[in-house]
């Protein structure tokens, strides 16, 4: 079953999306609001786009986005695999160990 039907607007034409159950409308209307975003800041810079190569860079562009964060990601985990480390129950000796170097 398909959840609500949402209109937008973007890049000045209108679309019609079904959404699955599961997808929020304003999540979705973010999703649009960022793609669009995208879009526009692309065709700031590069004017003579025809419609294919824009979409092609507005998507290499929000996949170079999701790559960013998935490499922030994996370091903030790192990071938490330390803290919880240092937090862990102390040592064989009784003794707590921590070390500041990165």
């Amino acid at each position: 079953m398909m959840g609500k039907e949402v209109e937008v607007r973007i890049t000045g034409k209108r679309f019609v999306f079904q959404l699955a159950d599961d997808v929020q409308p304003e999540e979705f209307l973010q999703v649009v609001e960022y793609v669009e975003n995208k879009i526009n800041k692309i065709k700031s810079r590069m004017n003579e786009l025809d419609a294919q190569k824009l979409g092609l860079l507005t998507s290499i562009n929000i996949a170079q986005d999701l790559f960013s964060l998935k490499k922030e990601n994996e370091k903030l985990a790192q990071i938490l695999g330390r803290i919880d480390t240092l937090l862990s129950p102390e040592s064989e000796d009784g003794k707590l160990t921590v070390s500041l170097s990165s």
